[in-house]
């Protein structure tokens, strides 16, 4: 088999949503003729916010051999600005953490010495000369990690490809969060830095064709785009029994331009016609900010049916959204080409899905397109929808009938069948 080499920062036993999408390819690339050998930091499972993520873990490399690929753990050590997260990030003294960030901005066109990933650099060298991989492959983010694609490419000569979940210095979503300003002086220098170093890749990957069109088109670069997907192994779960409330549950955390008042609109106006449901933020504790605007929100007379839970291990999450009677997604306000990536496990669980309010674009085209979505754009017309989705739930074979109605046009979003795209990328 032709190796290959994946780098990330995210990867098994990480439970963050990102870890999934490479964890997912390096187990399945030998159906395709390939051995993958992945680079990552040593994860715990034991994630419960932001700040885990942070916190120094081990003191050598770890490699696990796998049948058909694989892993090399390294060491984490937080560099200067994870440090300063930790101490700083989310208190009274964040403006130190983005003086930090400055610093580390500034001083990453040099090295990378000062950042979590010094690790990564030296080792990467070394094993590129031993295992002389065909491809190399680099996730971000962090999107720093494409510097070592930058650096390998000058001093080794390897191709590589650079896999963006998202954008990187166009990204809208980083720009609705605190610190505005700063954020987009700081994305003014790291554009260079993107120009610089993916400029020596061969092409791009992204999760959406918006996605991958704005950052092609920012690069003048080539690129395809492989949606996260689901895992097929999802679709053969065992029916779970609802929970005796009716529930609407999202699942992850949110971002600030992810409005919530039209879904707790609807809720009150089911609340006044004796028709409440629960609504649970399921694994949306894991962002302290993000937790404190929900609860905020909430009125008084509706918070006992509204939940904000911490994050659950995976298979936990994935049991509580078979429980529920509806699934939540929420647009990212006037921002486009956004595809959650929960969305993709909504279709393998094949619940009615409530996009409230809905962003009229990819997230509606593919609920559309498996005929799971309802779509909201009033309160009036949610309380209506909440309002039949519940009679709908009186027939006992209601949720059956529309979970195997929508198989047959779900599998095109299988992480397998997105995958082979990557793989006609690589040959």
């Amino acid at each position: 088999m032709k190796k290959i080499l994946l780098v990330s920062f995210y990867f098994s036993p990480c439970t963050l949503t990102p870890a999934q999408r490479l964890t997912y390819w390096a187990q399945n690339f030998y159906k395709f003729g390939f051995y993958p050998i992945v680079v990552t930091r040593i994860w715990t499972k034991d994630l419960k916010t932001h700040q885990d993520t942070k916190v120094p873990i081990g003191d050598k490399v770890i490699i696990e051999k796998f049948p058909n690929y694989e892993v090399h753990y390294l060491p984490f050590k937080p560099g200067i600005l994870d440090q300063a997260y930790r101490r700083f990030g989310e208190g009274v003294f964040r403006p130190l953490f983005l003086i930090t960030k400055l610093v580390d901005v500034l001083l990453a066109q040099f090295t990378l010495i000062f950042t979590s990933f010094s690790i990564f650099s030296p080792y990467l060298q070394k094993l590129v000369m031993q295992e002389k991989p065909e491809k190399l492959l680099i996730s971000g983010e962090p999107f720093y990690l494409f510097r070592l694609g930058y650096m390998l490419n000058k001093k080794l000569g390897i191709s590589w490809i650079a896999d963006y979940r998202d954008d990187w210095s166009t990204n809208e979503l980083q720009m609705e969060k605190s610190g505005g300003a700063v954020r987009k002086w700081i994305a003014n220098i790291e554009s260079a830095y993107e120009r610089k170093w993916v400029g020596t890749a061969n092409s791009v990957i992204s999760v959406s064709a918006h996605y991958t069109k704005r950052i092609c088109d920012f690069l003048n670069k080539p690129g395809i785009t492989v949606q996260n997907g689901f895992e097929e192994s999802l679709l053969d779960l065992p029916e779970l029994p609802l929970y005796d409330q009716f529930t609407v549950m999202y699942s992850g955390v949110l971002y600030p331009s992810q409005d919530i008042r039209l879904i707790l609109d609807v809720l009150e106006m089911c609340h006044r016609e004796g028709r409440p449901f629960r609504l649970i933020f399921l694994g949306a504790g894991f962002d302290v900010k993000e937790k404190k605007r929900i609860e905020s929100l909430v009125p008084n007379h509706l918070k006992s049916f509204v939940e904000v839970t911490d994050r659950f291990p995976r298979s936990e999450a994935i049991a509580m959204l078979q429980k529920a009677h509806v699934l939540l997604g929420i647009a990212y306000g006037n921002m486009k080409g956004i595809p959650s990536s929960k969305l993709y496990e909504y279709l393998a669980i094949g619940k009615p899905v409530l996009l409230c309010p809905t962003d009229d674009d990819v997230m509606e085209r593919i609920l559309k397109d498996v005929n799971l979505g309802y779509f909201v754009k009033s309160p009036e017309i949610g309380f209506l929808i909440l309002k039949t989705l519940q009679e709908s739930y009186e027939n006992p074979k209601f949720s059956e009938e529309l979970r195997t109605n929508s198989r047959l046009n779900i599998l095109k979003y299988s992480r397998h069948n997105q995958m082979k795209k990557l793989v006609e990328q690589f040959n």
